[in-house]
């Protein structure tokens, strides 16, 4: 069962530090970065990323917890999309809500299960979901996890997949358009 506490606790110790170094490596002319409060990290925002001239990015960590490799099928990491954040409801999940404003994606593992990151446009993320959904869920399976007094439901996609898929979204063809 997934504990809502115990993952914010997780983020909050050395994860967090993990976190801040891969933004500032990765986001140019980063000046401040901010971990939300715990009412902002409830709607999904982690980090607020300030600009040296004042914009804001907002992302939100998605952390894999030690072992999560153990369920990965293709031998790579997977990165978790979800549907719905309360089945009971179907309530739509972040990946396919309209709701969700963050900017960034930031996918981090345990080190003992990889030490790769992803840093993902959020929309981009989003478009390739909508396009592709229901072909992984046919594919990997909807995984659903049980919270406090809830069930969430994801989809766990292999990263080669998500970032091909990625780059396919991103190109175009004028005589196509």
């Amino acid at each position: 069962m997934n504990n809502f506490a115990g993952k914010l606790q997780y983020s909050l110790a050395k994860q967090q530090t993990f976190d801040i170094a891969i933004l500032k490596k990765h986001i140019p002319n980063c000046h401040k970065i901010k971990k939300t409060s715990l009412a902002q990290d409830k709607k999904g925002v982690d980090y607020v990323v300030t600009l040296k001239g004042g914009a804001e990015i907002l992302i939100d960590a998605k952390t894999r917890e030690k072992g999560c490799s153990r369920y990965w099928n293709y031998g790579e990491p997977e990165l978790a999309l979800e549907i719905y954040s309360v089945v009971e409801q179907k309530k739509l999940g972040w990946t396919l809500s309209d709701a969700t404003g963050v900017d960034y994606i930031l996918y981090t593992f345990d080190k003992r299960d990889s030490d790769k990151y992803f840093l993902l446009p959020f929309q981009l993320l989003r478009k390739i979901f909508w396009l592709n959904g229901k072909k992984w869920v046919k594919k990997y399976g909807c995984k659903t996890q049980e919270s406090d007094s809830w069930h969430s439901c994801a989809v766990f996609v292999p990263a080669s997949k998500v970032l091909a898929e990625i780059m396919n979204a991103m190109k175009g063809n004028a005589a196509n358009d």
